[in-house]
């Protein structure tokens, strides 16, 4: 279970109407953990979209270079943050079918997918959300800050001018 809270008051207090899977006078562990700006996250934006603008020639064929989205989101794949499963097709010619239905189905729910069939085996990757609701102020910076150091390597730039040019 994840509750957002706010302390006010000496009191921890829930932000939400819904009443917690709990007995009275249980103890839970609770950990703190602080939103994010939304000037981190206009930021993190900002600086993607003048990467993309700005990217080598020889990235523009990239699959994954067509919008500054899909370059945000194949690098989250490509440093971790997403998700992942795979399905055994039974025979090679099957699994790149069902990669292909699968690959349009993921990309039109998370804008974003990417597939790949090693014999029979199809695995496929979708990037994991970066919404205030899906991750909190910690994942955040860590997803940030992982994105930025592969598009800063993959356009050749240090990342932290990389963000003092957005």
């Amino acid at each position: 279970m994840e509750y957002r809270a706010r302390y006010q008051g000496g009191v921890l207090r829930l932000l939400t109407n819904a009443k917690p899977d709990l007995d009275d006078g249980e103890v839970v562990l609770v950990t703190i953990e602080r939103g994010r700006s939304t000037n981190s996250h206009k930021h993190q934006f900002a600086w993607i979209s003048d990467a993309w603008a700005n990217l080598p020639e020889s990235l523009c064929a990239m699959p994954w270079a067509d919008t500054p989205e899909t370059m945000r989101k194949h690098a989250l794949i490509a440093t971790g943050f997403h998700q992942t499963y795979t399905l055994d097709c039974g025979a090679m010619a099957t699994a790149r079918r069902v990669k292909a239905a699968l690959v349009a189905a993921e990309a039109g729910k998370h804008g974003y997918a990417i597939g790949r069939v090693v014999g029979p085996v199809v695995t496929i990757w979708t990037p994991e959300s970066q919404s205030l609701r899906a991750m909190g102020g910690k994942r955040f910076q860590e997803s940030k800050t992982a994105i930025l150091d592969w598009i800063a390597a993959q356009i050749g730039v240090e990342p932290e001018k990389l963000v003092r040019a957005a």
